[in-house]
């Protein structure tokens, strides 16, 4: 697509926002655009003078919009990418941003992207930790059509949601490969124990289960006297080979033991919320 815009816009929309109602006794969710960003390819080879090339954001090539979802009641626990789509992107000048580049140049791709079929939602969504608001982009490599003014985006935003936990412990866990972790309809191997690639902590471990692991709300790790072992999650994998499921939950520990109670917290109430949304963003009000 031929296009002359130059310029690269971030900043609050004013936009329409949505309240849909949830599923039975899940409240109300509202989702809004809370921002844009238009940037255009590179006029040279030398990448290095993209615009916003400089910029610890990613400003790839093409448009974004960032898309605020909030529970006013909590309770939201992740955003269910797979459940998620994109039905409409599109300009006010007839546009498609949904459709495929005529090029597909490398440094026209978003890294972000999830680009099977009508997708183009981040794989980073982030949920506060009150529960209360998810923020995700929604990306293309395409630009709006030159004198467009207002974009029109519609589509679906799944959401997994809870409020209530169950605990439950382990006592006695040796914190050593080939080790397991048993919670209701779970079990957790331990592997790759020993002093963490990164961060300054004495131990890192990782978690494996061989399936999802969306109904677990945390770990904790605690020493036989009752106290906590400080603990991060640092970081998280999934990989499905032949219809297999593998899910790595890589965690750092503050304190080097040999072996501890660890305790599972399982959401007790998760459900699925799905929300058909549609927006009509007005490129000129910032």
């Amino acid at each position: 697509m031929t296009t002359s815009l130059h310029v690269a816009l971030c900043g609050t929309v004013l936009a329409a926002s949505l309240f849909l109602p949830a599923a039975e006794g899940d409240g109300e969710l509202k989702i809004e655009a809370t921002g844009l960003r238009l940037v255009a390819p590179a006029v040279s080879a030398d990448e290095s003078v993209r615009a916003f090339n400089w910029s610890l954001a990613d400003w790839s090539p093409g448009t974004a919009v960032a898309l605020l979802i909030t529970a006013p009641k909590g309770g939201l626990v992740q955003f269910d990418s797979a459940n998620s789509m994109l039905i409409k992107f599109s300009d006010d000048k007839g546009t498609d941003l949904l459709a495929r580049p005529p090029t597909s140049a490398p440094n026209q791709q978003r890294g972000t992207m999830r680009s099977t079929g009508n997708t183009g939602i981040s794989l980073f969504p982030k949920v506060s930790q009150d529960g209360r608001f998810c923020a995700v982009e929604v990306n293309t490599p395409n630009l709006p059509a030159k004198g467009a003014s207002r974009l029109r985006l519609e589509g679906v935003i799944t959401m997994l949601c809870a409020t209530e936990k169950t605990e439950h412990a382990q006592k006695n866990v040796p914190l050593r490969d080939s080790a397991t972790i048993n919670a209701p309809n779970l079990e957790l191997i331990i592997r790759e124990t020993g002093k963490p690639e990164m961060g300054a902590e004495p131990l890192g471990l990782t978690l494996r289960a061989c399936r999802d692991l969306d109904e677990v709300a945390e770990i904790r790790f605690y020493k036989p006297d009752g106290s906590e072992i400080k603990s991060r999650r640092t970081g998280t994998s999934k990989m499905g080979l032949l219809g297999t499921l593998t899910v790595d939950w890589n965690y750092n520990l503050a304190e080097l033991v040999d072996s501890a109670t660890v305790k599972v917290f399982l959401w007790k109430d998760m459900r699925k919320t799905k929300t058909p949304f549609g927006l009509d963003i007005d490129v000129g009000s910032f």
